[in-house]
């Protein structure tokens, strides 16, 4: 029994015979209980059956079959055949009859299988596209060749002549563009009527002189055909066709005098990518053993370029603090005006069964001097990448410090982490900063100076920088206490002397 069908017979009888009568006649007329199938996997497309399609005996209706046929695949209308062929050639219309002849639509319908999922391919008559589900990249043909070593002379010759070619190459653009600038000069003058090309097209013209080509040769294919229905009026005499070429002759020549100056001259010249990737210096990428560049993705270039913004006058061409002025709202002037500094430096090691390995650990401090502190802690294996990783972090974290008079700490503050303990002290004005060297740098770029700081036991550089942030960032609130004590909070100092003490 496969686990992937129903399980019918046994496991439906048992069902039934529980749950129904006990007696004979009453589980006889009781159908079996359904089964499910064991697996998740969703149900097949059903497949027309000829037996459901054709009439049954006795019956005097007509076939389903060829009903379903031309209703699934109708035969073309004579519009639509008229449409294939201003699309196609005799003989392509003859292909596609045979082939509609020779393929069965009753096979199609019993033996193929009618897909309607999203997934199904597509037709495309276009060969020049290709898709990734059946089709494949096609084959460049490349072979891997040696590197030449030509010698000094010859590699000489052959540069020559490979900028002279160049030269020649970019010469005959340019002289096509003035052709194009002249006709375009004499079209908005005197010659409305007598070119019959457009504006728009001249001005593509002049952008992709491949396209004179076309123009050009569509001109004179029609030529014969458009001689035989213009009237002789509407044509050109002799005399306004003296008068065309001399006004193009005329502005054609005053392109060139434009060429010949000296700031046209470097349109001329090749540039030295197209020597590098075109001359005998360069590789060259079919006969190659090197690897084809893959190039931009398409439907993806240019989304997550970290453009500079304008702004920030040059100061962040490569965009690292992009992301940092959009979370934080500030601009880059206010960033780079800020008081960064790397307070611990630490080497740590982190054993695998690979052995092990070393990074740095650094710990870095921001702040602006009134009353906001950041602390930023970053690894990596690099000290300098880590640096920049932990000055980022603390630009990004940093909160508000309450301060009192914007000088002191409210009151006094103890704080213990591991086996290190602070004790800070708010200190009158003039006092300075009487602490260790590390919370002195944090004390100075939050806007404190009057303030003492113990540490009686332990003095790790780790703790003791995380010990101070805590410390003032838990500092004693005396609003809050009043207001929980039912009191109103009144300074002494600015009530009766004014803050001058």
């Amino acid at each position: 029994m496969s686990v992937a069908r129903p399980v019918r017979g046994l496991l439906g009888r048992g069902l039934s015979s529980k749950f129904t009568s006990t007696t004979t006649a009453a589980a006889a007329a009781t159908p079996a209980i359904a089964s499910h199938a064991l697996h998740t996997s969703a149900p097949c497309a059903k497949r027309h059956k000829l037996s459901d399609l054709r009439p049954k005996k006795g019956s005097k209706s007509s076939s389903n079959l060829d009903k379903y046929t031309k209703d699934t695949f109708p035969e073309y209308t004579k519009e639509e055949k008229e449409a294939l062929r201003t699309k196609y050639s005799p003989q392509h219309m003859e292909a596609i009859e045979l082939g509609e002849k020779a393929v069965s639509r009753a096979d199609l319908l019993t033996k193929a299988r009618l897909r309607d999922d999203p997934f199904r391919p597509s037709y495309i008559e276009d060969y020049t596209v290709l898709d990734p589900r059946y089709d494949l990249k096609p084959d460049l043909g490349g072979t891997p060749q040696e590197p030449v070593f030509l010698k000094e002379d010859e590699w000489m010759m052959q540069y020559g002549k490979n900028l002279s070619s160049k030269v020649q190459e970019k010469m005959d653009v340019q002289m096509a563009k003035a052709m194009i600038r002249a006709l375009k000069t004499v079209k908005l003058g005197s010659g409305q009527d007598m070119i019959d090309l457009t504006v728009h097209e001249l001005e593509a013209m002049e952008k992709d002189p491949e396209l004179a080509r076309k123009y050009i040769m569509d001109n004179q294919a029609t030529d014969g055909a458009a001689d035989a229905k213009t009237p002789k009026s509407e044509a050109l005499n002799q005399v306004q066709m003296r008068q065309l070429d001399e006004a193009i002759e005329a502005e054609w020549r005053k392109e060139l005098e434009r060429l010949g100056e000296a700031e046209s001259q470097v349109l001329i010249e090749p540039s030295p990518l197209e020597l590098m990737q075109d001359g005998p210096a360069g590789e060259s990428r079919i006969h190659s053993a090197e690897a084809h560049e893959l190039g931009k993705v398409p439907g993806v270039e240019g989304l997550y370029m970290t453009a500079g913004d304008s702004a920030d006058e040059g100061h962040d061409d490569s965009g690292k603090y992009q992301e940092l002025k959009r979370l934080t709202g500030m601009s880059l002037r206010e960033i780079l005006s800020l008081t960064n500094k790397v307070l611990v430096r630490r080497r740590v090691v982190n054993q695998t069964r690979l052995g092990k390995i070393q990074s740095w650990s650094i710990v870095a401090i921001a702040g602006n001097g009134d009353g906001r502190l950041g602390l930023g802690i970053a690894k990596s294996t690099e000290a300098r990448l880590a640096a920049e990783t932990a000055r980022m972090l603390a630009i990004r974290n940093m909160k508000p410090i309450r301060r009192y008079e914007n000088r002191t700490i409210y009151g006094n503050v103890k704080t213990k982490i591991s086996g290190t303990v602070i004790d800070m002290y708010a200190r009158p004005a003039g006092f300075g900063l009487r602490c260790p060297h590390r919370i002195f740098e944090m004390c100075r770029a939050v806007g404190i100076h009057d303030i003492h700081v113990r540490m009686p036991r332990s003095t790790n550089p780790l703790n003791s920088v995380k010990a101070a942030y805590e410390a003032l960032m838990n500092q004693v609130d005396p609003e809050r206490i009043a207001i929980g004590r039912g009191k109103k909070l009144v300074d002494a100092r600015k009530v009766y002397y004014g803050g001058s003490v």
